[in-house]
């Protein structure tokens, strides 16, 4: 079963726009240690999502879903009528991650977190 597990909301200046979100939420705004560009939010149950530049993706928002098994999820999204958008990456601590799109075009995030093994 996937869930929801990060949000990515998209901004011309990505500081300012992370800056909002911790003046209206509380959330706490961390840059990346591995993007730049990129700021992570976290409230106080943890991670919530992240601001990054729209020069990465133009989409406003992004949600990403976690899979057991990213190939298999790129597959199906294929079979469905959707699309991959690039390829997959690691990010360490993380896992593997992946964008598609689906049938009308609207991109979202594909996620396998790392094995614990």
């Amino acid at each position: 079963m996937s869930g929801v597990v990060h949000v990515e909301i998209t901004g011309q200046n990505v500081a300012e726009t992370a800056k909002f979100y911790e003046q209206v939420f509380g959330f706490t705004a961390e840059p990346s240690p591995f993007v730049s560009n990129y700021t992570l939010l976290s409230g106080p149950d943890g991670p919530l999502g992240a601001v990054m530049s729209r020069a990465y993706q133009t989409q406003p928002v992004i949600v990403w879903f976690s899979v057991d098994d990213i190939e298999g999820a790129l597959d199906a999204v294929q079979a469905a009528g959707g699309s991959r958008r690039g390829s997959i990456n690691s990010i360490p601590g993380q896992g593997r991650v992946a964008y598609a799109a689906d049938i009308n075009g609207t991109v979202f995030g594909i996620r396998e977190p790392q094995s614990s093994a």
